[in-house]
């Protein structure tokens, strides 16, 4: 009898079942390779994301603290983007520092990579480059914040509204098979106290053109 059970136990599993098996471990090996893909593609962008972040905070404490120290400053457009020259004296015919901003290369003083080449853009760098991710500056934008009640006109000029787009480009699709992009947008109003004292001192010397 012990023979005739071991004899029915070995008979193996059907066709019908192996085929059933197959299908089965392909579907879970199909998922995870997917769900593993989905996580690694995640972890891409979020690195790139967070170098873009850290780019953005420190260049806005840059440029922040080069504008609360200088006493005069001059607002143009460079390369479509806005440019300020700063003078580290009022009466200065030249400026000290030139912030201009390039697509490519990012916030710039002077025409290089800021605080001695340690602030250098994140266009480069793991996860990102041709077919990848690619990284620019969407906009950077400089505007005297002049709202009403602000007070004299000197006062209103001493504020500036400083705003910094970067935005990120993914060669990887989305749900709806298009390109992925997002943008991170930075923004500081700054209160230029060394200018404004510096031209309320040199008004009371001359004139006042205080409305």
């Amino acid at each position: 009898m012990i023979k005739s059970v071991l004899k029915n136990s070995s008979k193996g599993m059907t066709l019908l079942e192996l085929s059933a098996g197959i299908v089965v471990v392909s579907i879970i090996a199909i998922g995870m390779t997917t769900g593993a893909q989905a996580v690694m593609l995640h972890y891409q962008t979020d690195t790139v994301r967070q170098d873009m972040r850290q780019y953005g905070n420190n260049i806005m404490r840059e440029i922040v603290r080069e504008l609360n120290q200088t006493q005069r400053i001059e607002l143009d457009t460079y390369n479509g983007f806005a440019r300020l020259k700063l003078y580290e004296y009022y009466t200065d015919t030249s400026p000290e520092l030139t912030i201009s901003c390039d697509d490519r290369f990012g916030i710039q003083f002077n025409g290089n990579v800021p605080v001695d080449g340690v602030l250098k853009f994140p266009s480069e760098g793991v996860f990102r480059g041709q077919n990848r991710r690619i990284v620019y500056v969407d906009d950077f934008v400089i505007e005297y914040d002049m709202q009403p009640g602000l007070g004299s006109s000197t006062f209103k000029n001493s504020y500036l509204d400083l705003t910094l787009v970067l935005a990120m480009e993914s060669e990887v699709m989305d749900e709806v098979l298009q390109p992925i992009k997002e943008q991170h947008v930075y923004h500081r109003t700054v209160f230029m106290g060394t200018s404004y004292i510096q031209t309320k001192v040199t008004n009371a010397m001359g004139f006042d053109s205080d409305v």
